[in-house]
């Protein structure tokens, strides 16, 4: 109910106070609360949906195309990786090398952080990927033989995560070849990378909103005004 000035020699007006009060009462409760909304939408949309990288451990699947390979031709290479929620693992920086078995009683490199030392590789190609998680590239190698296939992610620039997989090129179908990827650090980069991702940009939006919502408040006063 507004309040009633009264005026000498004339009737009583309501103030116009009390509505200018109350409408900027309601526009910063606006803003504050359209702020709010837009930074819970922006971290969940960055806590949720597909993995960039990993600072987790990363389970990938090996697969040749055609299978088994056609002697003498070569096949696509292709690999998938998720992480253990099940969450495509996307944008990763993939490479494979291929190297001779070595001697039987030589076992393979145990997945690591760090970069095995090995001879020269027969063959290194980077993944492209050509869908979600989904990396490919065209490899030729003599058939009749079994290989030893490195995958190395080095999606961070001083970081390496790699695994060891036995390719058997020998005629019979390849099937899915399973390797895990141990989880690499996060590089400071990276990390400051998230913090402003996480903290800087809902803060950014909800000053817009505000500024936005406060310049729009002359309008909405003037028009309580008249109303009133």
């Amino acid at each position: 109910m507004n309040a009633v000035t009264a005026h000498p020699g004339g009737p009583c007006r309501p103030s116009r106070s009390v509505p200018r009060v109350l409408t900027r009462a309601r526009a910063r409760a606006r803003a504050l609360a359209s702020a709010r909304t837009l930074a819970l939408a922006l971290a969940f949309a960055l806590l949720t949906g597909a993995v960039h990288a990993h600072a987790t451990l990363v389970f990938g699947i090996v697969r040749v195309v055609p299978d088994p390979p056609t002697p003498g031709e070569a096949f696509t290479l292709t690999l998938t990786l998720e992480d253990p929620s099940l969450t495509p693992v996307e944008d990763a920086i993939v490479f494979v090398e291929l190297r001779p078995m070595p001697a039987a009683d030589a076992p393979l490199p145990t997945a690591s952080t760090e970069a095995p030392d090995l001879p020269p590789p027969l063959r290194s190609e980077r993944l492209i990927e050509v869908a979600p998680a989904v990396y490919q590239t065209e490899i030729s190698l003599p058939d009749g033989d079994s290989y030893h296939l490195l995958v190395r992610d080095q999606t961070f620039q001083w970081e390496e995560a790699n695994a060891s997989v036995v390719l058997p090129l020998l005629g019979r179908p390849v099937g899915d070849l399973p390797f895990i990827l141990p989880p690499t650090q996060v590089a400071p980069q990276s990390l400051w990378t998230w913090i402003v991702w996480l903290v800087g940009l809902p803060l950014l939006a909800g000053v817009v909103v505000t500024l936005l919502v406060l310049r729009s408040q002359p309008a909405a006063a003037k028009k309580a005004e008249d109303g009133a």
